[in-house]
């Protein structure tokens, strides 16, 4: 066995990079940096091949996520992005006044593009990057200065030129299913997450095991995060897009029936959670687990198909889908457990993994229609590329750029005041390097205390023990030429690390400066020793501002978020009952409550991460209840979407429990007042004349009385408050 291991691991690698190319990022920042180190090196232009890698660098740290016309434009305002703002921080060099002016505005401008996504927060790093390095070194003429201009403009077309290679070779969809492939692999390792905890009731019994209901919550988080991040890239809903583009129609159906699939296995959680495991016979328990397995299989295989479009992988899917049906139907014909509750827990489970069988069936379907993926130079002749920026398009970026609120503008002024004061004494104190300092702060600074704080840590460790680690790499025999090498590694390597492990990656970076300054023959220790120095300053600055200046608390905003969630649930509850027909589009109030609770939780965690007193255990009660109302809205619709005739009307009994539900939440929405004073929601009243546009059936009275029983729980919950 030990013998496969290794192959394993590789095979592991290269899915992980299908996933998500780190490497591939990597080897294009390697080959934009060192191909004019090489040039430098071969012509005795060394000093002018490291601003060519500055302006390289820079361009080559913007993420090339979407579509071509995405790059393209990215790319484009990152050229433009290093001639602004290296001409601004050279000819405010001298000038200490005015650069630190400058310097609150560069941090400003910086921080927002940062906080709008991870393909403008490598925008940012080209803005103040250039700004704070040309700053820290002006020029003595024009002349200078425009050899410098020109030196920056080839190191960053020469990234575009090698961002631009890699991108158009790419199949013109393969970004959009990227997205949506995450999605799957995020839901097979929720399943995952799901068969854990039914081996832990089946060794615990009845109660389950509260850490493992919490990784579900933490599972559902993460597929709620990728289908968020998906659409950033295509904001479009199935019933939205144009039949006509088949590929982006045929993909939006496949992250739908994701979507859905997602919701059935949550369903299977909770049903898993009612079974006493334990009671089972023995064989029943042994095909249920191999069939949960088997489903986080299929899931699994269907992510790496989405992804490669390859036959075999698709043949793998649909063998999986096949043992599927197959131990489904062998657990149809075992006698039913005992007890009413046992046995209609189980019918419903093998229902859910039914309705997914189908969805996965039909996804594949999706993608075979959606036919042969073209690369991007066949979509886009080169006419076409030269206009893909069009006004409309960046206008609409200038409107998001300058959409603030109050979150975003507390975090843009903290760390513009921060990254300011570390200009100044820098150049105040005329220190050796000192401009490592406010650029400490502008990468260690983030929107939330404790995340600044961790950053702050990883940063100062990587930087001494890189700094360490390359001043013994010096000592290396120069015509072994290892020194180059562990330079191109060192590009790619940091890449790799600077999302899986920032105080990894602050090591290879540091190591990576050691390399540069050596080929420039200007190290020594005490370099080193003064980056460690403003490093530690800078970081030390940024913690400082976290707590002092304007300070983001989530035991402030966590309950504003929880008044939105709810507020977003009490919405997806009249679009479900009050309304004169069904909600065919249902899903867009489920993706606008899902995201609100993932925003909740995330604010949770940061919460109890906070210093301060003892945590409220409340908030995690309300949490988890709304969660579990948003839940069983899903599975309602989820049910009414496979009636043969949806139209009938609810009993009296039905319809009375539905208006009974609407009261209950319209006396907690009175006390959300206490969560979020300037909470504004429009509630409505049910009368005689007011009736649902569905029948019920068994399992949606069911998911009924459940939210009739959290909306209770979540009530108490709040007089507790």
């Amino acid at each position: 066995m030990n013998f496969y291991k290794p192959y394993k691991q590789l095979n592991r690698l290269v899915q992980n990079e299908s996933f998500e190319p780190t490497f591939s990022w990597g080897l294009r920042m390697a080959v934009s940096g060192t191909i004019p180190i090489i040039w430098g090196l071969a012509t005795g232009h060394l000093n002018a091949a490291i601003w060519m890698v500055i302006s390289a660098e820079a361009i080559s740290w913007i993420e090339m996520k979407g579509s071509f016309q995405t790059r393209y434009g990215i790319l484009v305002l990152g050229l433009l992005s290093c001639n602004a703002f290296a001409f601004l921080g050279t000819l405010t060099g001298p000038f200490l006044w005015i650069s630190l002016i400058c310097m609150f505005g560069v941090g400003f401008l910086a921080t927002i593009l940062k906080n709008i996504g991870d393909r403008t927060s490598g925008l940012a790093i080209s803005v103040y990057m250039l700004f704070i390095i040309c700053n820290a070194f002006p020029v003595g003429n024009f002349e200078e200065l425009k050899t410098r201009m020109a030196l920056i403009n080839y190191g960053a077309i020469w990234a575009i030129v090698v961002g631009l290679i890699a991108s158009i070779i790419t199949p013109a969809e393969e970004p959009y299913r990227r997205e949506i492939a995450l999605i799957w692999r995020s839901i097979g390792d929720l399943t995952g997450t799901i068969s854990k905890l039914a081996a832990t009731n089946a060794k615990a019994g009845k109660d389950s095991n509260l850490t493992i209901l919490n990784e579900i919550y933490k599972g559902e988080n993460e597929v709620r995060n990728a289908i968020d991040h998906s659409y950033e890239y295509n904001s479009r809903m199935a019933h939205q897009v144009n039949q006509k583009d088949n590929k982006k129609y045929q993909l939006s159906l496949v992250r739908k029936a994701a979507g859905l699939v997602a919701v059935n296995v949550i369903a299977i959680a909770e049903e898993i959670d009612k079974l006493y495991i334990p009671g089972l016979e023995a064989s029943l328990r042994v095909r249920a687990g191999t069939l949960l397995g088997a489903m986080r299989e299929a899931i699994s295989r269907l992510s790496v198909y989405v992804i490669s479009l390859d036959s075999e992988e698709k043949l793998l899917a649909i063998s999986h889908i096949n043992r599927m049906k197959k131990l489904s139907a062998l657990l149809l014909q075992m006698p039913m457990p005992k007890g009413h509750n046992q046995a209609e827990a189980h019918k419903r489970i093998l229902h859910l993994i039914g309705r997914n069988i189908k969805l996965m069936e039909s996804a594949i379907v999706r993608l075979e229609q959606m036919g042969h993926d073209k690369p991007i130079y066949k979509s886009y002749s080169l006419i076409k590329t030269a206009f893909l920026m069009n006004p409309m398009s960046i206008w609409r970026n200038i409107r998001l750029l300058f959409s603030f609120n109050t979150l975003t503008t507390h975090y843009a002024l903290r760390s513009a005041i921060a990254a300011t004061l570390a200009l100044f004494l820098s150049k105040w104190f005329q220190i050796d390097h000192g401009y490592w300092m406010p650029f400490s702060v502008m990468i260690v600074i983030q929107p939330y205390f404790g995340a600044t704080y961790k950053k702050a840590l990883d940063r100062v460790i990587g930087t001494v023990l890189g700094g360490l680690a390359g001043s013994l790499l010096m000592q290396l025999p120069a015509g072994l030429h290892f020194k180059e090498v562990f330079l191109f590694l060192s590009f790619t390597l940091m890449i790799y690390f600077v999302k899986k492990k920032y105080a990894i990656a602050t090591f290879i970076i540091t190591l990576n400066l050691v390399l540069l300054f050596d080929l420039e023959s200007s190290y020594s220790n005490s370099i080193m020793i003064w980056r460690a120095v403003c490093t530690i300053g800078g970081a030390g600055l940024a913690v400082l501002s976290g707590w002092a200046l304007f300070p983001t608390w989530d035991k402030e905003w966590l309950p504003i978020h929880i008044a939105g969630a709810i507020k977003s649930n009490y919405e997806y509850l009249i679009a479900t009952f009050f309304v004169d027909k069904r909600n065919v589009n249902w899903t867009r109030n489920k993706r606008d409550v899902e995201t609100k609770n993932s925003n909740v939780f995330d604010s949770y965690n940061r919460y109890m991460e906070e210093p301060g007193k003892e945590k409220s255990s409340g908030y995690y009660e309300l949490i988890t209840s709304n969660v579990r109302i948003t839940r069983n809205l899903n599975n309602i619709h989820m049910d009414q979407d496979e009636k043969q005739d949806p139209h009938d009307k609810p009993t009296k009994g039905q319809q009375a429990r539905i208006n009974e539900s609407l009261l209950l939440f319209n006396q907690l929405a009175d006390q959300l007042k206490k969560l979020d004073p300037d909470m504004d929601l429009k509630k409505i009243e049910a009368d005689k004349h007011t009736h649902s546009p569905f029948y019920l059936n068994g399992p949606q009275i069911t998911s009924l009385e459940k939210i009739i029983i959290e909306l209770k729980t979540m009530a108490e919950e709040m007089g507790h408050e």
